[in-house]
């Protein structure tokens, strides 16, 4: 089965991202919903605003001194994040461009306050500011929202349709190449209509534009990784892998406190056959951030570390789990010929909402191995109620319920990815024949098949030592 948390780590639900790009000190994200008074400053602070103030208004026609308020004021919104200093700092800028009409840090604050204001006041011309933008080419050079983006998080929730998105994203990619967070959006959105060539097309070309960002680049990789693992069972990989690998060896060099570009970087080694290697890197993930603890789990099982397996799941209750680890936790039992332990967690696993085919037919045959066919039944009636099988699934079960040979089975199978797991479930069924020769045969073909990322992989290959031990 093919490993969901750690090469699928992406999400392909839709991520509109509701702030826009700041090149300053201001951040979009913080701007308050309603108007009040901002909370009292320091008595330093308010005396140099006071000052200011009084100066401005005393010589309406000192730029100099109408420029250092409006500084001022941006400090100042930046400390308390309302829309009441967010207006007076509005209010000043708006003169300010009146006298400076050609400065562009005057131009730049002006356009993105007001980009600001609109998500606190939930309203925005966009015919207005699109004028005003196509006046300022300079911009286009800069990693900020066009007008036409505001169309997305100003609308009511649940009002666009993917194809409006996508219309909405498209004109602000073209209106300004440089907006990062549109150009992800459009290929996050791609990604949802299931059209990963076109989700590529767009990050590649805005990294054109955007040849310092490690957001796109690692966008672009993130997709690039998908396809890669789209076109494992087909075709050799290797060529892209090794232009993925050294993107992610960049990224990680750039930010090297990044925890999800460790893992993406594990997960690229691990695709590529670098089983230790990956581990190393899933490592420093863990050590980053604890949310990657369950994918460093991962990792133990494909290098075989039972012991820091154990580990992990020994301070942990089965309810508590994720399903992912759940799964994890009665695959390891299943390779390890743990029955009882792998049986113990079914009847949890097979309640999970997420639970997947693979976890349902390889835990319920743990039954089978404890002489409970019929709980084996049962397991996989209720388990696999309102799970999604695909063709190669129902070949699977039809096997595993002796409904069809072996021979059948490796007849049905349409390229290597379905054979090793062919050969996974058909070792399974040599276990409780106590075939041993045929069973070691079966791990022996998964391991030459070589599909790395896969589930049953990393069970053969921890199989296939302990058979080499356990040989005089």
């Amino acid at each position: 089965m093919q490993n969901n948390l750690a090469i699928r780590t992406r999400s392909t639900e839709m991520k509109i991202i509701l702030a826009v790009l700041m090149t300053s000190i201001l951040l979009l994200s913080a701007c308050a919903s309603t108007e009040k008074e901002p909370s009292r400053a320091t008595t330093n602070q308010s005396s140099l605003d006071n000052s200011l103030a009084a100066t401005a208004a005393k010589y309406p026609k000192d730029t100099v001194a109408l420029t250092q308020l409006a500084l001022q004021q941006l400090q100042e919104y930046e400390a308390n994040k309302n829309l009441y200093t967010l207006n007076q700092v509005i209010a000043s800028y708006d003169e300010l461009y009146k006298r400076q009409p050609y400065n562009h840090d005057v131009l730049l604050n002006y356009y993105r306050l007001n980009l600001i204001k609109s998500f606190g006041t939930n309203s925005y011309d966009v015919a207005y500011w699109q004028t005003f933008f196509q006046q300022q080419p300079f911009l286009k050079t800069i990693d900020i929202a066009p007008p036409v983006y505001m169309k997305l998080p100003l609308a009511p929730r649940g009002s666009l349709s993917i194809e409006d998105r996508i219309n909405i994203l498209q004109e602000t990619v073209h209106d300004n190449p440089k907006f990062i967070n549109g150009n992800m959006a459009l290929a996050a959105t791609y990604v949802e209509q299931n059209n990963l060539q076109l989700a590529l097309f767009v990050l590649e070309t805005a990294a054109k534009h955007n040849p310092e960002s490690s957001d796109i680049l690692g966008a672009l990789n993130e997709y690039k990784v998908d396809k890669i693992f789209d076109n494992l069972c087909h075709k050799d990989t290797s060529q892209q892998l090794t232009q993925v690998f050294e993107d992610y060896k960049l990224l990680v060099k750039q930010t090297p406190e990044n925890a999800y570009y460790h893992m993406q970087l594990s997960t690229v080694l691990r695709l590529m056959g670098k089983l230790r290697m990956s581990n190393f890197s899933a490592k420093k993930a863990a050590s980053l951030d604890v949310d990657f603890k369950s994918a460093l789990a991962e990792s133990d099982f494909w290098l075989g570390n039972n012991k820091a397996l154990t580990t992990y799941f020994s301070d942990k209750d089965m309810h508590s789990l994720s399903t992912d680890d759940l799964y994890l936790a009665i695959l390891s039992n299943v390779v390890n010929f743990n029955w009882q332990t792998a049986a113990d967690l079914m009847p949890e696993y097979i309640t999970r909402n997420d639970r997947s085919f693979y976890g349902v037919l390889y835990g319920a045959h743990a039954f089978k191995m404890l002489g409970k066919p019929h709980v084996a039944k049962q397991i996989t009636e209720t388990g696999l109620t309102n799970v999604n099988l695909k063709p190669w699934h129902q070949q699977m079960l039809n096997y595993a319920n002796q409904q069809i040979t072996s021979a059948e089975l490796m007849a049905a199978s349409k390229n290597n990815c379905n054979l090793s797991e062919a050969h996974f479930i058909e070792g399974l069924s040599d276990i409780k024949a106590d075939n041993m020769t045929d069973f070691e045969k079966n791990m022996a073909a998964i391991v030459e098949l070589n599909i790395y990322p896969f589930y049953e992989y990393a069970g053969a290959k921890q199989i296939m030592k302990r058979i080499k031990r356990s040989k005089p």
